[in-house]
C-alpha cells in the first residue's frame, strides 16, 4: 500500500488520488524491479512557461479548485505568439549512474 500524504491515508496499487490543495494526481504503482517496490507516479501541470509580456495568465479560464488537469493554469497570448517552456534537465540513464558511482 502507498501512503497518500495529502489524504493521510493508504492507497492500494493501481488506485489514484487527488493531490489537493496542489494541482495534480498520484497513482500507486508496483515497480518492475526484483523484488518489486511500491512507487508513487505523480502527474502535475509541469513547469510554468517562460515569462512573456505578450502572454498572460487567463484568470477567467483558470479554475484552481477543479480536479486535475482542469486546475492547471491557462494562458492567453497575443495572435501569433506561442508560449515557450524551460528546458528541464533529464537524469542520466541507470547504466550511466552506475558507472559514475563506481568512479566515486
Amino acid at each position: 500500500m502507498c501512503f497518500a500524504s495529502t489524504r493521510c491515508a493508504t492507497v492500494e496499487p493501481g488506485n489514484t488520488w487527488d493531490l489537493a490543495p496542489f494541482c495534480g494526481r498520484s497513482t500507486c504503482v508496483v515497480s518492475e524491479d526484483q523484488p518489486p517496490r511500491l512507487l508513487e507516479l505523480v502527474e502535475d501541470c509541469g513547469p510554468l512557461p517562460l515569462a512573456n509580456p505578450k502572454c498572460k495568465l487567463d484568470t477567467d479560464k483558470t479554475n484552481k479548485t477543479a480536479p486535475f488537469p482542469g486546475c492547471c493554469p491557462i494562458f492567453t497570448c497575443e495572435d501569433g505568439v506561442k508560449l515557450e517552456y524551460p528546458e528541464l534537465p533529464t537524469p542520466p540513464p541507470e547504466a550511466e549512474k552506475k558507472e559514475e558511482e563506481k568512479k566515486a
